[in-house]
């Protein structure tokens, strides 16, 4: 049984403001085929779904780094 996403309730959402989660962004000509893919929070990837993209840490010239949550492990 999975553990509880703690992200997952809307008091938790204040620990990450707004304006943090979409600034600074990628140049915008950047997302084409063969570069950077388009992700938002709360995508899903993986088996049944089982990464669910939590928050953006950065980004720098060769990629973008998004912490996931695994809805089977926990």
């Amino acid at each position: 049984m999975p553990l509880s996403d703690p992200v997952s309730n809307s008091e938790d959402w204040d620990l990450y403001p707004a304006s943090h989660a979409v600034k600074p962004h990628e140049p915008i000509e950047r997302y084409v085929a063969g570069g950077f893919h388009p992700v938002d929070l709360g995508d899903t990837f993986g088996d049944g779904r089982r990464y669910i993209v939590r928050h953006k840490l950065g980004y720098g010239g060769f990629s973008t780094v998004w912490p996931a949550w695994d809805a089977k492990e926990g």
